[in-house]
């Protein structure tokens, strides 16, 4: 899994030379996109993916999000019916389901970063860029330092998980 590190950018000629330093740092060019709003003219800067316009990302997550819950909301009713049936075995095996879901959540909730879109609504209706750009996790801290020490009118936006297999 990548991480995905998002930048807001000034202008697109700041966002060039980040693009250069970027490549310059060992990123592929393909792995950074920029997005931004009211049509804003972004040079020969690689464009946000339809998925990544439309973040995906967040629907993907609140599907699975509300799918857990739900699955443990209905663990929860079978766990009662079976406790009130006298079904201990059934009752034990839906309480260990409702622990794997709930550890699941838990995990997801509190070490997987969520940088969303959304948040970034205000800084695009002012005419700024984002430059999402994925890489490594290993590499996620040298990059944000570099381009923090190099070009600071950029913004570190944060971070978010990326998959590229399905362009996420």
């Amino acid at each position: 899994m990548f991480r995905r590190l998002n930048f807001l950018i000034p202008n697109a000629k700041l966002a060039q030379e980040v693009v250069n330093e970027l490549t310059g740092l060992g990123v592929n060019d393909k792995n950074i996109h920029t997005y931004a709003e009211h049509n804003l003219p972004t040079d020969s800067l690689l464009p946000a993916t339809k998925n990544q316009a439309e973040d995906r990302s967040q629907y993907l997550e609140d599907i699975f999000w509300k799918g857990n819950l739900s699955f443990f909301f209905i663990l929860l009713c079978l766990l009662i019916i079976t406790l009130l049936t006298s079904h201990y075995l059934l009752s034990l095996a839906c309480l260990g389901i409702m622990l794997v879901s709930f550890s699941i959540g838990n995990i997801f909730a509190t070490y997987i970063p969520h940088v969303h879109l959304s948040e970034f609504k205000n800084a695009l209706s002012h005419n700024e860029l984002l430059m999402m750009v994925d890489v490594p996790y290993e590499k996620m801290h040298d990059i944000e330092t570099q381009i923090h020490r190099h070009h600071p009118a950029v913004v570190e936006g944060g971070s978010s998980w990326a998959l590229k297999g399905v362009d996420i």
